[in-house]
């Protein structure tokens, strides 16, 4: 995937600033470190590498079936940007590594049906507890 490829899921847009939806993930691996990457899968966070160094991501691993990992990025804010709407932030999964190809596939790769389970499991694994952490009410923007 070359650098200035990456689509998107969903937006998902929490209604506050960026730097308190960093303290909510930062205290989502602090509870839940099993959603941080293990060692086995660390070769697959090349983001860098690809080009993608400049934007603030979030990787997010499931160990139970299927096994996966979700790039997540904030939209609109590069990595040094100042937040210009500290209102609202909004982040959305970019791409998936499974367990099964062990490579990142974009959400134009991916059927409808596998769109919608990928977006329900983030959704009831991530942004429920994000939404607990941040005393809000995320909206989906598609």
């Amino acid at each position: 995937m070359p650098a200035g490829t990456l689509g998107g899921f969903e937006t998902i847009t929490f209604p506050t600033s960026k730097r308190v939806l960093v303290i909510a993930i930062d205290s989502l691996f602090a509870q839940y470190p099993d959603y941080r990457i293990p060692d086995k899968w660390k070769k697959e966070d090349d983001w860098k590498e690809r080009g993608y160094g400049f934007l603030d991501s979030r990787i997010y691993y499931f160990k139970t079936k299927p096994e996966e990992m979700y790039y997540v990025s904030f939209c609109g804010d590069a990595n040094d940007s100042l937040q210009i709407d500290t209102t609202r932030t909004g982040i959305s999964i970019r791409a998936i590594d499974d367990s099964i190809n062990y490579r990142w596939t974009k959400e134009s790769d991916i059927s409808s049906s596998e769109k919608r389970r990928i977006e329900k499991r983030f959704q009831d694994e991530i942004i429920l507890k994000l939404e607990h952490y941040t005393n809000s009410k995320a909206l989906v923007e598609q």
